[in-house]
């Protein structure tokens, strides 16, 4: 009986370190730049909402100063609740990115150690050479949102303030001096949205070209 179970116990272990190593094996840096080029379509989805949210914003503040009706409150409300929505959506790119982020590290981290292990010289040359150039392509795109998180703060930051402006001095005379205001806000909003639509799109391309899997052709 005793040595039924230390036969039991040995063939156990023999079978979970053979499933670790299976594990080990089942682990490709594929899968990691894969979930990097996800987190980049995902970003690119979240980006180009918030592109249609800074629209909808935007003409919500100029139907309330240049239409404004009898009654202004369904006006500003819909107004604000586009500013929350705006404001909501920036957090959930900027999230979506960390993600991004930190997947790309390990993407790179685990690359190096494959790197490590090449014994042929020309192909350890080229896939050092291609690990360079995609590095290249998602710093690039990491300070393209960057530069445009920066623009983005200031805007955002005008938006609450007419926010909070208008919800006190809801009125004729307070909407009517907000005109300036609104208009400035309509300029840099076409400028953000320029560099927005861009990085939609660096982060959609780069996020295909990392992707072990290739996207399903148009339907006809």
């Amino acid at each position: 009986m005793k040595t039924n179970k230390l036969t039991l116990i040995a063939s156990s272990l023999a079978l979970t370190v053979a499933l670790a190593g299976l594990a080990g094996c089942a682990s490709h840096g594929y899968d990691q730049g894969t979930a990097t080029a996800n987190g980049l379509q995902a970003s690119a989805d979240k980006i180009a909402a918030a592109d249609g949210q800074l629209d909808a914003t935007l003409a919500a503040l100029n139907d309330l100063v240049n239409n404004p009706q009898p009654d202004l409150r369904p006006q500003y409300q819909k107004f604000s609740d586009n500013v929350d929505d705006l404001g909501s959506l920036a957090k959930s790119v900027k999230a979506s990115v960390t993600a991004m982020r930190d997947n790309g590290k390990e993407f790179f981290a685990k690359w190096n150690e494959q790197l490590a292990t090449i014994q042929n010289e020309d192909i350890r040359n080229l896939s050092a050479a291609r690990q360079k150039e995609v590095s290249d392509e998602l710093l690039n795109v990491k300070r393209s949102y960057a530069e445009v998180e920066v623009a983005f703060k200031p805007f955002m930051s005008d938006l609450r303030d007419a926010q909070k402006y208008l919800g006190t001095d809801l009125t004729t005379g307070g909407v009517a001096a907000m005109k300036n205001v609104a208009a400035k806000a309509t300029a840099n909003g076409a400028t953000l949205k320029t560099s927005v639509d861009k990085l939609t799109a660096d982060f959609k391309s780069l996020g295909l070209a990392m992707s072990a899997v290739a996207p399903a052709p148009a339907t006809k």
